[in-house]
């Protein structure tokens, strides 16, 4: 990975904390920065260097298109694309003419992806033309049964941009209360719920990106979060309002901490926002094989996931020049609360004080402010939360405004999270996990009731209940579903399975699933005395195998030492050989620690390719034993 044109020195960014406060929208910061720096770099990409210039005048050229398809004043634009250049220029170009954005994923969304466009009924759906043979299934969908349009959208190549960088054009004025975009979560039911919010809270939140972290002309963002996921609209408009060059990590990247560690020093990366689980792996490279920190990230966000207190201790001893931030807050207030790590913080890191513009309180079930120290549900007010649901504003009892205070008119808006947390005598405030059961695995919020439902939808299942398992960090790394089969004897035993069980969930799920391990038990569920599923007993007792066969290690000690490593990741007892990594629970930043494993533990340089080419443990397993055998043996010694 070579730097594309990079710069003689990496000059400290002052512009942070000593430019006017934006605003205008977004879009139309976006065009005043590129009045006055045209030629200062918008996108570094490895394919594309997008100027302001060139990324202002494709934004307009873009509108004049989608307003010729009906793009109008408050209309829905789909935007189907990984992030960098192309990205930048829909988005723009969709909220100039008018238009929010809906941003979807690069991969396979399946129903979800479908209910999203369903639910948001976007004019057109934008995107970059989909490699000759893999055609994607989504927009096909998209195109022939909703009848929408399909743009394909390019950022310009070449020099930069030839018009005159004055006032030449003007976009429409646009309220700052109009919908800037909508965002999905899942919710209790594990249906994508939209979140809209409008051009004033995503100003807000950019704005305070850019003066507390101080981003500016020559600050270099990494564009790091998921397309589909809110943190990444706000780290890419927040570079881009503030003159900073945004740094797109590519997904081959994304997901392979080696490759990431290497990127983040070549792109000479100032500000990066990511999960604790990938800062871990990142940790984990530094401490134990003595890899150099990234010199120049001068910002580490984390959010997504708790932050455990020794690995904020381990993070603040490894990049002591770097400002360490825990961040909370749902997709439904965008965020709320931050924290700024010293390292000091004990074994729980608090997530803070309020992110301006928010008010963030405690309260009991009667809504009343909970004293110091004693726990209840986490509530957010202000402008920063949305008015509902998608299509079911003010109905959501998760929006009731507080009855038991009276600190902010009734008209202020109001979200309760359903979070646990209290306030501590300094003033800062701990999360303490979720109300109900709800927890989030690598980032991504999964409801175990949601995904018990699925599951004992099938024949086979008598009884079941998913709980989570916490690894030594403290974090969620799978879940656990422990199923109760049928009758001895039914036709259906025979398919209680849980390769069965994986197949059925891929195709009745609509939310996520998380890796899940699943334990089939002989008798019924314990139960608590008031006649509830005993959980917290079903945690205590781990997700032991149960009597049976296990699967015997090839006669190759290499691939049998492969499927440990296999079995380790996905933190269960053993592996179906022939089944994919993925089928069991496995997912992309899993996948980069089998690699990190495989790599450590054989000396071998098998690719990230390699393993997605190769995607069942067993495949796995013959082409290491393979590298391994095929390794060039040093020859004798000259005498």
């Amino acid at each position: 990975m070579t730097e594309i044109d990079p710069p003689s020195g990496l000059a400290p960014s002052t512009a942070g904390r000593h430019r006017a406060r934006a605003c205008l929208p977004v879009h139309e910061e976006v065009r005043a920065r590129a009045r006055s720096a045209p030629r200062a770099r918008a996108v570094l990409g490895d394919s594309h260097v997008l100027t302001y210039q060139q990324l202002d005048e494709a934004a307009d050229d873009l509108a004049d298109r989608l307003r010729d398809v009906g793009v109008v004043e408050g209309a829905a634009v789909a935007v189907r694309m990984p992030g960098g250049a192309a990205q930048a220029v829909a988005s723009l170009g969709a909220l100039r003419a008018g238009g929010h954005l809906v941003w979807l994923g690069v991969g396979e969304l399946g129903t979800r992806g479908r209910h999203v466009l369903t639910q948001t009924d976007p004019v057109c759906l934008l995107r970059t033309t989909s490699a000759p043979g893999e055609p994607d299934e989504l927009v096909r969908w998209y195109r022939e049964e909703l009848g929408r349009p399909v743009l394909d959208v390019h950022p310009p190549r070449g020099r930069s941009g030839s018009r005159d960088p004055g006032p030449t054009r003007r976009g429409r004025d646009v309220p700052l209360d109009l919908t800037a975009y909508v965002a999905h979560t899942s919710g209790s039911t594990g249906v994508p719920k939209g979140v809209a919010q409008d051009h004033r809270s995503l100003l807000e939140i950019a704005n305070w990106l850019v003066e507390e972290f101080d981003l500016g002309p020559g600050s270099r963002v990494a564009q790091w979060a998921a397309p589909d996921h809110d943190p990444s609209l706000c780290e890419t408009f927040a570079a881009l309002i503030a003159g900073a060059t945004l740094c797109p990590v590519p997904p081959s990247v994304r997901v392979d901490p080696e490759r990431l560690l290497d990127w983040l020093t070549v792109r000479r990366v100032t500000f990066l926002q990511t999960v604790p689980s990938v800062a871990r792996e990142l940790l984990r490279l530094i401490t134990r094989h003595g890899r150099r920190p990234p010199p120049t990230l001068r910002a580490l966000l984390l959010m997504g996931e708790a932050l455990p207190g020794n690995l904020a201790r381990e993070l603040r001893a490894v990049l002591p020049t770097t400002r360490l931030a825990n961040v909370y807050g749902p997709t439904e207030t965008i965020a709320a609360t931050w924290h700024e790590v010293t390292g000091n913080e004990g074994q729980r890191v608090p997530i803070g004080r309020p992110i301006p513009g928010r008010e963030v309180l405690v309260v009991d079930e009667q809504d009343l402010p909970c004293p110091v120290g004693v726990a209840g549900e986490i509530v957010v007010r202000g402008r920063c939360v949305a008015k509902g649901y998608l299509g079911d504003e003010g109905a959501s009892a998760a929006f009731a405004p507080l009855a038991g205070t009276d600190a902010a008119p009734p008209t202020t808006r109001c979200y309760r999270t359903g979070d646990r947390g209290r306030r501590r005598p300094d003033g800062l405030l701990e999360f303490l996990g979720r109300r109900d059961d709800q927890v989030k695995v690598a980032g991504v919020r999964v409801e175990p009731a949601e995904l018990e439902a699925d599951l004992a939808s099938h024949e086979s299942v008598l009884e079941c209940a998913v709980v989570p398992a916490v690894d030594a960090d403290g974090l969620v790394g799978r879940l656990v579903a422990h199923v109760v089969t049928g009758p001895a004897g039914a036709e259906a035993t025979s398919e209680g399975t849980p390769a069965v069980w994986r197949a059925h969930l891929r195709r009745v799920r609509v939310g996520p699933t998380g890796p899940l391990e699943f334990v089939t038990r002989a008798g019924p569920l314990p139960r608590t005395v008031a006649g509830k599923v005993d959980r917290r007993a079903l945690i205590a007792a781990g997700p032991t195998a149960p009597p049976g066969p296990t699967t015997e290690p090839p006669p190759d000690q290499a691939e049998g030492h492969v499927l440990a490593v296999v079995s380790d990741v996905l933190g269960v007892p053993r592996v179906e050989p022939d089944v994919s990594f993925f089928a069991q629970g496995g997912s992309p930043p899993l996948l980069l620690r089998v690699l990190v494993g495989v790599r450590g533990r054989f000396d071998v340089e098998v690719t990230l390719q390699d393993l997605l080419a190769n995607p069942t443990p067993a495949g796995m397993a013959a082409l290491v034993g393979a590298a391994v055998r095929n390794r060039p043996q040093p020859g004798p010694s000259a005498g």
